[in-house]
């Protein structure tokens, strides 16, 4: 880091020594080949293990130049604390802990300084005044999607800064689920172009591989059409219930499933049609991960709630 930042002490306008003894027991334990037994050297070099820094200066004030932030930082904070000295940064606000310092600053760095109580003077708290964080940006609400409610939790939707290889338009968002089309795009496409349909109607394109169940034409092309889908371990499936699809919360394995034991009792039933032994579906069952496979995929029926789930592997 190119910057430097100064440590001192004011009374009246003017340098006044900071506590020796503080600066050796906070600056002692990172300095490289430790401190002389009395006195402070004209310059030494600090090292932690997440940097460094080289250091100037005596009791009347310490320049830090080319220190790491982290644990360097943290130790400046602490010296600032218990020797009651400023902290300038440079081209920053001088930081002081107490309201009733700023009176003895010199005349020019006053106005513009700010006052942290000692406990939030921290490392990370000059760190962040030397390089500001950018605000967080605030991105446009998604589309209602009925059959597929939270596409962020799922993972099916996340943010993205970059423009929709649909629309053309940066969005802030992106679907990350699967695309079925032919010469489509595989990525890039944002949650509004599928919520209105263009990018369906563009590329001729699905976003579930099939919907499981005897519905209306129009609950099946809401579904596959219009809502984000969702990555699986093989060809995505939507299932239904009441004569509607059904919503999709999500990836599930036996632990998430110990809240749904509706869900588990429909994956039981499909299960058994494997044929597969009690004892082999009970074993299938305790081995579901949401993370790995094989995976459970977790629905609710949007006209009783009741829980659905199929499970799948590679």
């Amino acid at each position: 880091m190119s910057y430097s930042l100064y440590l001192c002490r004011f009374a009246d306008g003017h340098p006044a020594p900071m506590d020796e003894p503080a600066i050796r027991d906070v600056l002692g334990p990172v300095t490289v080949g430790g401190l002389p037994p009395t006195g402070l050297p004209d310059s030494w070099d600090l090292e932690a293990e997440d940097g460094g820094s080289e250091v100037y200066g005596d009791a009347l004030g310490l320049t830090f130049n080319r220190f790491s932030p982290g644990q360097i930082l943290d130790r400046v904070a602490e010296l600032a604390r218990r020797t009651g000295a400023a902290v300038l940064p440079l081209d920053c606000p001088v930081i002081l802990t107490s309201e009733a310092d700023r009176r003895h600053l010199p005349e020019s760095l006053r106005a513009e300084a700010i006052v942290l109580a000692p406990a939030a003077l921290t490392g990370s708290a000059i760190q962040l005044l030397i390089s500001p964080q950018p605000e967080p940006r605030r991105r446009p609400a998604l589309p209602r999607f009925p059959y597929h409610p939270n596409p962020v939790a799922t993972g099916s939707v996340t943010t993205s800064d970059v423009p929709c290889v649909c629309c053309g338009q940066e969005r802030g968002w992106v679907y990350t689920g699967p695309v079925r089309s032919v010469g489509g795009p595989d990525s890039g496409i944002c949650p509004y172009c599928i919520a209105f349909g263009k990018a369906a109607e563009r590329y001729d394109a699905t976003f579930a591989e099939a919907i499981e169940g005897d519905v209306q034409k129009d609950v099946v092309t809401a579904v596959l059409r219009h809502t984000p889908g969702f990555l699986a371990w093989q060809s995505p499936t939507w299932l239904t219930h009441c004569g509607d699809g059904a919503e999709f919360l999500g990836l599930a394995g036996a632990k998430e499933l110990e809240r749904y034991p509706d869900a588990v009792d429909d994956l039981r039933r499909r299960c058994a049609e494997w044929a597969w032994p009690a004892d082999e579906v009970e074993d299938f069952l305790g081995s579901l991960d949401k993370d790995d496979q094989p995976t459970a995929y977790l629905f609710r029926c949007r006209a009783c709630a009741t829980h659905l789930a199929y499970a799948d592997f590679t």
